[in-house]
């Protein structure tokens, strides 16, 4: 017959006093990592009365989340902070992050052999736009977040949300406040709107201002070239620039990246900015802050960001099956020197 295991015992594998396991059985304050430190004593000790409750909790708590990132993520300080948003959670809950690169080195096997050797249990995603990986992690039935997606994946099946910034409206409401306070009438786009969701939000705000100042939407103002244009080559979108018959008065830019790139490219070709075009980005990087001409967008909390989707992914896990979400983070407009 086996000895029953008492608080008493717990306490003395572990060093600690009988208030302290305690405390943590009956949910008072305490540091996280030392509540953990018990629960999964008492677990492997077989401590008969542990509440069940605090049994699934500490079981969550030691998932292995997996961060799967691309080879092509452009902007390292928005992710930086995006990742100093997922630590506050990981370091609260006491969860494994592992981190996997896909791309040139390695391919879905890899990855797929990774997840299970690692025993993940759930995928956050960042950059993930490729449809055909999409459908391929959605199919080994793990929960995953996007952070951002592919325009179409809410159409799919699978365990899995989506989290992003406030896209549509925000850009909207930003063009509209430009174009009540200088009267412009030309407009364009630049960006390949088909690269992401948010990108696709993006267009979508930017036509409905359009739409609601009764202005006629006209494509020889956008530079909309698939993803593989290097629109980071300033000389190139100069070239690109030089072949419109006019500029607009103001192009829209999916995002700062490459919004900092056109200016520089105007630049080549002898336009100013704001005086001849202005020019708007989106996510109010530490590049839009401290450029030489400082950028007027719309800004986003990346840590926020980073915080929510972990959280979401955790809540996925934890409730496999809830129904699918899109959530969208507020954001707001910085009127800078790149606008009149």
């Amino acid at each position: 017959m086996h000895q029953k295991i008492s608080m008493d015992d717990i306490a003395e594998a572990l060093n600690l006093s009988r208030n302290t396991v305690s405390k943590a059985f009956n949910n008072q304050p305490m540091p996280e990592k030392t509540r953990q430190l018990i629960l999964n004593k008492a677990i492997e000790l077989g401590y008969k009365n542990l509440d069940t409750v605090a049994k699934r909790e500490t079981i969550l708590h030691h998932k292995n989340i997996l961060i799967l990132t691309t080879n092509d993520l452009q902007n390292l300080n928005f992710f930086l902070a995006v990742l100093r948003g997922i630590d506050n959670i990981v370091t609260k809950y006491n969860l494994n992050l592992l981190q996997f690169q896909y791309g040139k080195i390695h391919q879905f096997q890899d990855l797929k052999d990774y997840i299970r050797i690692s025993e993940v249990s759930g995928i956050l995603c960042l950059e993930t736009f490729d449809t055909v990986l999409v459908k391929q992690l959605l199919s080994l039935k793990i929960p995953v977040v996007f952070m951002d997606s592919t325009i179409d994946c809410i159409e799919y099946a699978g365990n899995f949300d989506i989290v992003l910034m406030e896209n549509r409206n925000s850009i909207k409401n930003l063009i509209k406040t430009i174009i009540r306070s200088s009267s412009i009438t030309k407009i364009g786009f630049i960006g390949d709107y088909l690269h992401c969701l948010g990108f696709y939000e993006r267009f979508v705000g930017f036509r409905e201002a359009l739409f609601d100042h009764k202005l006629y939407y006209q494509s020889k103002y956008n530079i909309m070239k698939a993803d593989e244009f290097p629109y980071g080559d300033q000389e190139l979108l100069a070239n690109e620039l030089k072949l419109m018959d006019e500029l607009p008065e103001l192009f829209v830019c999916a995002n700062d990246f490459l919004a900092i790139s056109l200016i520089k490219a105007l630049k080549l070709i002898g336009k100013r900015v704001p005086q001849d075009v202005q020019v708007i980005g989106f996510d109010n990087t530490l590049d839009a802050r401290n450029y030489e001409i400082p950028l007027t967008t719309i800004d986003t909390d990346k840590e926020v960001l980073g915080n929510e989707s972990i959280v979401t992914l955790l809540n996925r896990i934890k409730y496999k099956e809830e129904r699918n979400r899109i959530i969208h983070l507020k954001t707001k407009p910085i009127y800078r020197d790149s606008t009149l």
